[in-house]
């Protein structure tokens, strides 16, 4: 343990520590953006917005890498096709 210790910095032990802050933050994100997703998708008016597909989105956070797949629907009112879930958090993001 000793030599471990005297191996490492304090500043390599923070970038080790926020590397993995950075990665557990996008896996929480991801999770709770798939979760608001599934919640939009049961609770919409289903006449109206009819679920096409799941689509990948993929996104730099200030904390980190965010990717997952989402929900993406044909709006019968507009004729357009719709993402719900980046309409209810006014996501704007630019897909990589």
């Amino acid at each position: 343990m000793k030599n471990i210790i005297s191996q490492i910095t304090m500043k390599e032990l923070e970038q080790i520590t926020y590397s993995a802050l950075q990665e557990s933050f996008s896996e929480v994100m991801s999770q709770m953006l798939l979760e608001m997703d599934q919640a939009i998708a049961e609770g919409r008016d289903k006449k109206r917005f009819e679920l096409k597909d799941k689509r990948n989105l993929t996104f730099d956070s200030i904390f980190g890498h965010v990717s997952l797949r989402r929900n993406y629907y044909f709006d019968r009112d507009t004729g357009n096709y719709v993402y719900l879930l980046d309409q209810y958090l006014a996501l704007m993001v630019e897909k990589i």
